[in-house]
């Protein structure tokens, strides 16, 4: 399953990267089902570039994992995943610190398993 990733810091990259799939980012033209890594802009909002993607390639969405900082935005962490479920019908398949840690790996890896084909 293809994983692209909506980075302005580079952590969803880097994220993306470590669970051993082709990645690209949001930018780049989509054929195939995916996994969207996604990010929050401001106080919890869904950044444009997102939003674009979505417009585009909601049919191609499996699940999305969305990025933030619990330290600098506590209140607002993840803020965009509940709106990304309301607004567009997308499934969370989980929030993540920053570029994620092992347990988030494999947390998705396992997701993804069960969903390819």
């Amino acid at each position: 399953m293809l994983i692209v990733y909506d980075s302005l810091t580079g952590l969803g990259k880097k994220f993306s990267e470590s669970l051993d799939y082709k990645s690209q980012p949001v930018k780049e033209k989509l054929s195939e089902k995916c996994i969207l890594i996604t990010r929050n802009v401001g106080a919890g909002k869904i950044p444009r570039t997102t939003k674009k993607f979505i417009r585009k390639h909601k049919e191609l969405i499996v699940g999305f994992v969305n990025n933030g900082d619990r330290e600098k935005h506590g209140e607002t962490f993840c803020g965009s995943s509940d709106k990304l479920v309301k607004e567009y019908g997308l499934l969370l398949i989980k929030n993540i610190e920053g570029a994620g840690n092992d347990e988030d790996i494999k947390d998705v890896k396992a997701f993804i398993a069960n969903h390819e084909n």
